[in-house]
């Protein structure tokens, strides 16, 4: 698999952790290991950033005005370079400029300059958020940000100058300060003026960034190895909690079938004890005898047996009735309901409506072969019960999570060969 292929399968990988969208589209721009180095140029609008590139690179290949005109990438390649002019931090909401800005800093770029206009004096909250951004992000993947502080010229004086350096170094901490004017360096460029050029801090930041550039390749390979690392890991800690999850759902599911069998069978069981003396054939089976419609009205022994038959029947019916209830089974799907509400149970579709005599008693309770197709019925109708659907279910979707992780982490190693 070539990496254009691999690379139209990073679907697989996001389909599991969609939060690593950037991580992996900043993937697909390290695996072209012939890359030109790419250098951002990020700021608010009208603090210099395009006149500053225009300086860096000896060439007025980036507009420069004074109406906003940056609300999308405007790129350009000077000796071996790629340079980005990245719309402005203060971008119109209605506007495309932030999703252009997002890709510029932490999809294309390997070198990422904040420019700040020295006349605005301390960072806002804006520039404070993205710097700790760019911080963050270097200590991670060793990607560098430069902070240059232009249009040193436009400040007043010297004390002022030193005050607004004072304020900046205690909110960059660390960071260096690049102190630039573009336009003292164009004079010193367009009127042979050398002090105008040094003065204008453009050479030192040049040399700074030559240094930067010579470590490009070297730190997309960390960068590249800690991003493939990271899914690594994230991808198995998803593997992992699935796996065990799945395990979890399946004990629970299998131990809870267990506990219905188990109980249906001692339910059954009971019952048959409790009819065992019912069950015996007497002499004679007054229950059989249907009477005539001069006893309509009269306490029959038919019909007083008849009647002990049926309490003994009841009775255990109620033992099954309690572990139906227990597991969430007394009433049929709605795909195999009959019609009227009342025969819509399961005790009535498996044990029916019909009176039961003693052959009938017999041969559902009081033999092994007759409890065991009871047990099979009711099982059936657990099977297909909601709850142990929806357990069913539950492992299903952790059984297609496992899938879907181990398609995403066979693509991840692919990717990295």
């Amino acid at each position: 698999m070539n990496q254009t292929e691999l690379l139209k399968n990073k679907e697989a990988i996001l389909n599991v952790l969609p939060q690593h969208e950037i991580t992996l589209k900043r993937l697909e721009k390290l695996a072209d290991k012939d890359a030109l180095p790419v250098v951002t140029v990020m700021g608010k609008y009208n603090h210099g950033k395009s006149r500053l590139l225009n300086e860096l690179i000896g060439d007025d290949l980036f507009a420069v005005a004074d109406k906003r005109e940056t609300k999308a990438l405007h790129l350009a390649e000077h000796q071996g370079v790629a340079w980005i002019d990245a719309p402005g931090l203060d971008a119109d909401v209605h506007e495309v400029d932030d999703s252009f800005a997002e890709e510029a800093l932490w999809i294309k770029s390997d070198i990422r300059f904040l420019v700040h206009a020295a006349k605005e004096g301390e960072l806002d909250a804006s520039e404070t958020e993205l710097l700790k951004s760019l911080n963050q992000d270097e200590q991670q993947t060793k990607r560098q940000s430069i902070f240059v502080l232009t249009q040193i010229d436009q400040v007043a004086d010297d004390e002022t100058m030193e005050r607004i350096n004072h304020h900046l170094s205690a909110q960059l901490e660390d960071t260096p300060i690049f102190p630039v004017s573009s336009v003292r360096h164009r004079k010193g460029v367009e009127e042979n003026i050398p002090i105008f050029i040094e003065k204008s801090g453009i050479p030192a930041l040049k040399e700074h960034l030559q240094k930067a550039l010579e470590k490009v390749t070297e730190h997309r390979a960390f960068e590249e190895q800690g991003y493939f690392t990271q899914l690594t890991d994230e991808l198995l800690a998803k593997h992992n909690y699935h796996t065990e999850k799945h395990k979890e759902l399946t004990l629970a599911a299998n131990t809870v079938e267990q506990r219905f069998v188990s109980d249906l069978t001692a339910a059954l069981e009971q019952g048959a004890e409790d009819l065992k003396e019912i069950m015996k054939e007497p002499e004679v089976d007054h229950s059989l005898n249907p009477g005539s419609s001069t006893d309509l009205f009269k306490k029959t022994a038919a019909k007083q047996d008849r009647s002990r038959l049926q309490i003994a029947y009841s009775r255990a019916c109620l033992l099954i009735r309690s572990v139906l209830t227990k597991y969430g089974m007394l009433y049929l799907n709605k795909n195999e309901e009959v019609g009227a509400s009342s025969l819509n149970t399961v005790m009535v579709a498996v044990m029916g409506i019909s009176v039961k005599f003693r052959p009938q008693l017999r041969r559902m309770f009081g033999e092994a072969a007759g409890r065991d197709a009871l047990l099979h019925d009711f099982k059936v109708h657990f099977d297909q019960s909601k709850n142990r659907l929806q357990a069913l279910a539950e492992i299903e979707e952790e059984s297609a999570q496992i899938n879907t992780i181990k398609t995403a982490q066979q693509v991840l190693a692919t990717w990295q060969e």
